[in-house]
């Protein structure tokens, strides 16, 4: 499902840039619709949905003081489908002769065949040829009553001078994230989506100012979330290129455009960055990662993602940066980043996580004790075999290791082993563990 076409805004209101919004605004409630427009910015970030909805706002058939079109006459409708024949997209890229244009100039006089308005959108217009430029120029300069052109190219720097100063400039912005976000929550919302916001963060980060790039990373079910992005940074960290390169495969192969992915990680470790800093409210990733590291990994990112656009293999600098990076330096110690002492003054941190996705393992874990690191396993001490066999399901142990791997900031594997030496505090946690698990009452 293709979500930015499905939700692309068809209204001025629906528009995400503020500028953009009050612009059109103010134009089309001119006494006089200026006959051409041009739309400069960067890709996404909405300029052909405004030329629509342009389109359809000189020609609704609604009377009304408003300057939106209604959506429901025939007009609107018809603009709305793509099947109105006085509305005509034409992208310069593929069309952008002289002879195009010369096509364009000798039916432009003809009367629109259901329309107020022949409404004319010229994409990319800064790829028309010199010769192109001069005969769309005469037509600009003396446009028919009934004749709006629309202009609309990332590159304006290209145009003629005495082209743009014929048109109605608006400049499409790159969007803000909080622009971005509220296109996002739009389609979740309209698509019942479960996204949480830092997910939505992360995308509106990643996007670069593009609408539709953000919209469409909600089209991938598997997609960047927080904890496959940190699952890949921790690889990372650990030099673990194999890892990580097969980790960048599968995602090149669902669809994720390199620079998305560069986008977001960057992002997540400017996030990661501030919070070490202690900018912003605490997360738990950030608890462990080392600054220089973060910076070190950042700077690399950053060049490759600006390597992408003249590489003949989009994928090939993400690639290189990572396989660079993994042979830049060691590997980080085998006891984990976080080391016997980090574990323990985290161990609360687990258990607290572990606990609204399942009581009575919280419960359990709480009377359990974690001691150190050996071959690149926690050791969590356990003083009751039936508490060990239960821990050791596969469905308790995954979700013990997802929560500390996220909470470490590294992937973590957990042993338990049984021990008969019993504290008292250890004694009482234990009775606690079975009257909240079995629901029984343990007098002394």
């Amino acid at each position: 499902m293709n979500y930015y076409l499905k939700y692309r805004p068809q209204t001025i209101a629906e528009l995400d840039l503020t500028f953009v919004r009050e612009a059109l605004t103010k134009a089309l409630q001119a006494k006089s619709v200026p006959h051409a427009w041009l739309f400069c910015g960067p890709k996404g970030t909405g300029k052909t949905s405004s030329a629509r909805i342009i389109a359809k706002a000189v020609n609704c058939d609604t009377k009304k003081d408003s300057p939106e079109p209604c959506n429901h006459c025939d007009n609107c409708r018809a603009i709305t489908k793509g099947t109105a024949m006085d509305v005509l997209e034409i992208d310069a890229a593929s069309n952008r002769g002289i002879d195009d244009i010369r096509e364009l100039k000798d039916k432009i006089n003809l009367a629109p065949t259901n329309l107020k308005y022949k409404v004319y959108i010229i994409d990319e217009v800064h790829m028309l040829t010199k010769e192109a430029f001069n005969a769309l120029l005469k037509t600009l300069e003396e446009p028919p009553a009934h004749a709006i052109f629309i202009l609309a190219t990332t590159e304006p720097e290209k145009l003629p001078e005495t082209v743009v100063s014929r048109c109605l400039v608006i400049k499409f912005a790159k969007a803000l994230p909080a622009e971005l976000i509220r296109s996002l929550k739009r389609v979740v919302k309209a698509e019942k989506l479960t996204v949480k916001d830092e997910a939505l963060q992360l995308i509106a980060g990643a996007a670069d100012g593009s609408f539709r790039d953000a919209v469409k990373a909600l089209e991938y079910p598997s997609g960047l979330s927080v904890i496959k992005l940190d699952d890949w940074l921790a690889w990372l960290y650990q030099r673990r290129a194999k890892a990580a390169l097969d980790w960048l495969q599968s995602a090149w192969n669902e669809g994720r455009r390199p620079k998305s992915i560069l986008l977001a990680a960057i992002e997540r470790l400017r996030r990661i960055l501030l919070l070490r800093l202690g900018a912003g409210e605490a997360e738990d990733i950030a608890a462990l990662i080392d600054p220089a590291i973060i910076k070190d990994l950042a700077r690399r990112l950053i060049a490759a993602a600006g390597e992408i656009k003249d590489s003949a293999i989009e994928v090939l600098p993400l690639e290189l940066a990572v396989a660079d990076w993994c042979q830049s330096g060691p590997p980080p110690s085998a006891k984990t980043p976080a080391g016997k002492t980090g574990i323990l003054s985290k161990w609360p941190q687990i258990l607290e996580a572990v606990k609204p996705l399942n009581h009575s393992l919280e419960a359990l874990l709480r009377a359990t004790e974690p001691v150190g690191v050996e071959n690149g396993f926690l050791l969590v001490r356990v003083y009751y075999q039936f508490h060990k066999d239960r821990l050791e399901e596969e469905r308790y142990r995954a979700m013990i290791e997802q929560v500390a791997s996220k909470i470490l900031a590294a992937p973590v594997k957990i042993k338990f082993f049984l021990s008969a030496k019993l504290t008292p505090s250890h004694d009482a946690d234990i009775i606690k563990t079975a009257e909240e698990v079995f629901g029984i009452e343990v007098n002394d």
